[in-house]
């Protein structure tokens, strides 16, 4: 079983953004095992804080260490504070991190828009991965010490700003689950997506083959199997080249698909 433990403000985003579909089913059939941790659980005082004002002046808030760090421990320790109670009081940040290695090995991710780029490759490397820990932030961000302590791992879905990480953690584990054995139908239903093998899917087509005029290709319907691999992969490089002409610097065509694509550009 894959395990994904989400630290965050707002765990009914992520709870209701997952519990749907292929994601969803594999939930209710025990393949992965979502734990979702409410920061404010831990919050430093009755009133639920879990942010407070930056330091150096700027607007908004910054949510706190304290309670990511005992929210963190609330997943490998039953009691937090305890654990924290036969701490030093104090300690330099290598000592911290020695301390939490200790605790868990389990990779921590920090969803921010400074991270590495979140693509295929990534999901299907994380989709190895037993357990994974994932830390939303909100507001302005979150106090630089507590993501040093923890040695995150930061991620970025792209080059845009959401609110808070919610949002991105539902796509990056819809990514990622799909890929974990047993979640699709199909064993190989995922090779055949866009960028599982470096490119983007060719066009497709479903019943009925005439449609107010418009027909699906012939070859389609010809059933001669070998004929209609050669034009999907011909259709697939096209698609890339014309849209995403970006993954083909980094994917090596052999000299029969270099041909498919000049096929595809004269015919197009």
């Amino acid at each position: 079983m894959n395990k994904y433990s989400v630290l965050t403000l707002f765990p009914d985003i992520v709870n209701q953004g997952l519990n749907y579909s292929i994601v969803g089913r594999a939930i209710k059939e025990g393949l992965i095992d979502l734990n979702l941790i409410n920061i404010r659980d831990f919050a430093i005082n009755d009133y639920g804080q879990v942010d407070d004002k930056l330091y150096g002046g700027g607007t908004g808030m910054l949510m706190m260490a304290e309670p990511i760090l005992k929210a963190w421990l609330s997943i490998f320790k039953p009691d937090p504070e305890q654990y924290l109670a036969e701490l030093p009081a104090e300690l330099t940040l290598t000592e911290w991190q020695n301390n939490l290695q200790q605790v868990s090995e389990a990779r921590t991710f920090f969803l921010s828009p400074k991270g590495q780029k979140f693509d295929q490759n990534l999901a299907a490397e994380l989709a190895q991965e037993d357990h994974l820990v994932f830390l939303c932030g909100h507001y302005e961000g979150i106090d630089q010490r507590i993501l040093d302590t923890l040695q995150v791992e930061e991620l970025s879905l792209g080059d845009f700003v959401l609110t808070g990480g919610e949002s991105a953690i539902v796509v990056m584990l819809d990514a990622i689950t799909r890929l974990i054995p047993g979640v699709l139908p199909e064993a190989e239903a995922h090779q055949a997506d866009s960028f599982a093998q470096g490119l983007l899917e060719e066009p497709q087509y479903t019943r009925p083959a005439n449609w107010r005029g418009l027909e699906v290709p012939d070859i389609l319907l010809s059933g001669h199997q070998a004929k209609i691999e050669k034009y999907r992969k011909s259709k697939s490089l096209l698609e890339t080249f014309l849209k995403r002409s970006d993954l083909l610097e980094n994917k090596k065509l052999s000299e029969s698909e270099w041909l498919l694509l000049i096929d595809s550009l004269n015919n197009n």
